[in-house]
């Protein structure tokens, strides 16, 4: 037997508390451990949940779509499925090395709903020996766990361990199961300094009750001056020494911080990916849009539920049932299990005449609602004229002020962002536009917002409170 394994096999771990210390050294905050089966192979996709949202708000994942699905044992199967890639995925072999894995992906069947893992192998070509189809055929009783940490980022550290000591079965039978599963249980960990801790202790140092020239850093981390709409979130990032980037992971430590000076705010920006708007915009905005001196935008508040008085759309969150032989749309109903609504669960915008105007599919959401949103930091800022002089003369012309305090939300969720829209919560406040003598001014903004931050943060977050920084008093 010893001789099929290679590095990449844990065996014989004598406990679990052995391969959890490993994974802690990779400052993983929590991990899914899997029992694996006998046809639990590298050619044989490993289930692991019935929710992608559950995956989504640990690991850093990129949603896509493959070719539909057929069955003959299930109704209504021929359905776009979801894809997710992980964007870090790697085996810690017994060394404590990492072989990255440039292709694992999880795969979501929403008719079962199922969501299963493939595409194990390293980047070398290699997989652990005892996942091996020849490994499972000749030593079909011997153990196998799969262990994956995730670390605050959302990169995930995959063990597979090899006939551990009953030890570790014993340890891992008194595991809680993962949230709505039984075929996973689940671990969250205390590591020494979290980057909560760590943002607290920056922001506190660096921008609580602070006045600041406007500014921003540039992609070498130089400072350089910055008067535009978005001078306080520019300024907050300069000070916290964030440079200039474009990732879902979270701004810092895996943490998103959003700075706003008013109650009412933008939580996400998802364009659409189906519907005119996507198939062919210029004819979107014609018809749907008004004109301003030969200009054509699209605005108005569109909630669900409501006819927006600007553009005459409503706007709905639709989905299939999971058991039906068609993919016939019906209501999203919020008191129903989410994992059964996911068939074709999406966001639409629909004229009077039902045809769909803009839609964000399942994996569009979940690309922009997932492990980034799992913590947010909202830091309240002001912004006014500067009053220094000299800052004035070298193009510093506005000042930001931060609040003393800030409201810090965790664990968030698909299921909840989808609710918050399904009840109006979160509505659409689109502001696009479309120039046809002047293709060089058309732009795109879909903009998702809420009305105040504080009183609906605990529609989208399981925890959400304010945070003092400095006292004041």
């Amino acid at each position: 037997m010893e001789a099929k394994l290679n590095s990449m096999d844990h065996y014989k771990p004598k406990n679990l508390n052995q391969i959890i210390e490993k994974l802690k050294n990779l400052q993983c905050t929590s991990i899914l451990i899997k029992k694996l089966r006998p046809n639990n192979n590298d050619k044989n996709q490993i289930y692991i949940h019935p929710n992608p949202d559950f995956l989504n708000n640990i690991f850093d994942l990129e949603f896509s779509y493959r070719a539909p699905s057929t069955s003959k044992k299930k109704k209504g199967a021929r359905l776009p499925i979801p894809i997710a890639k992980f964007n870090s995925f790697a085996w810690v072999n017994s060394r404590g090395q990492l072989n990255p894995v440039p292709d694992c992906k999880g795969i979501f069947y929403a008719q079962y709903p199922e969501m299963r893992l493939s595409g194990f192998k390293s980047d070398q070509g290699k997989i652990p020996g005892a996942l091996s189809v020849q490994f499972v055929k000749e030593h079909p009783r011997i153990s196998r766990f799969l262990l994956i940490g995730a670390d605050s980022t959302g990169r995930a550290y995959a063990i597979l361990t090899v006939d551990p000591d009953q030890d570790f079965i014993n340890d891992y039978e008194k595991l809680p199961f993962a949230p709505d599963s039984r075929a996973c249980k689940f671990i969250e960990l205390e590591i020494a300094e979290t980057g909560s801790e760590r943002l607290k202790a920056l922001l506190t140092e660096r921008v609580a009750g602070k006045s600041i020239k406007g500014c921003r850093l540039d992609s070498d981390g130089n400072t350089l001056p910055f008067t535009g709409t978005q001078v306080h979130g520019y300024t907050l990032e300069h000070e916290l020494g964030i440079l200039p980037n474009a990732s879902k992971d979270g701004d810092i430590f895996g943490i998103e911080l959003k700075c706003f000076t008013k109650n009412k705010l933008t939580l996400f920006t998802p364009e659409p990916d189906g519907g005119l708007y996507f198939e062919n915009f210029n004819e979107f905005m014609l018809r749907y849009g008004y004109a301003k001196e030969a200009v054509y935008r699209f605005t108005g508040l569109h909630r669900a539920g409501t006819i927006s008085e600007k553009s005459g759309l409503s706007l709905f969150v639709l989905c299939s049932d999971k058991e039906s032989e068609d993919d016939s749309l019906r209501d999203y109903i919020i008191h129903k299990p989410f994992k059964d609504q996911l068939k074709n669960l999406q966001v639409v915008l629909m004229d009077e005449d039902r045809v769909i105007a803009a839609s964000w599919s399942l994996s569009r959401l979940l690309n922009n609602w997932g492990v980034k949103h799992n913590e947010v930091v909202y830091v309240p800022a002001k912004v006014s004229d500067n009053y220094e002089e000299e800052e004035k003369r070298n193009g510093f012309t506005k000042r930001v002020t931060f609040g003393s305090e800030v409201l810090w939300c965790r664990k968030s969720s698909i299921e909840r962002m989808v609710k918050a829209i399904a009840t109006g919560t979160i509505f659409l406040d689109p502001a696009p536009k479309y120039d046809p003598d002047n293709p060089k001014n058309n732009k795109r903004r879909s903009q998702w917002r809420v009305n105040n931050i504080y009183r609906d943060a605990v529609h989208l977050y399981e925890e959400a409170s304010r945070v003092i920084l400095i006292d004041t008093q």
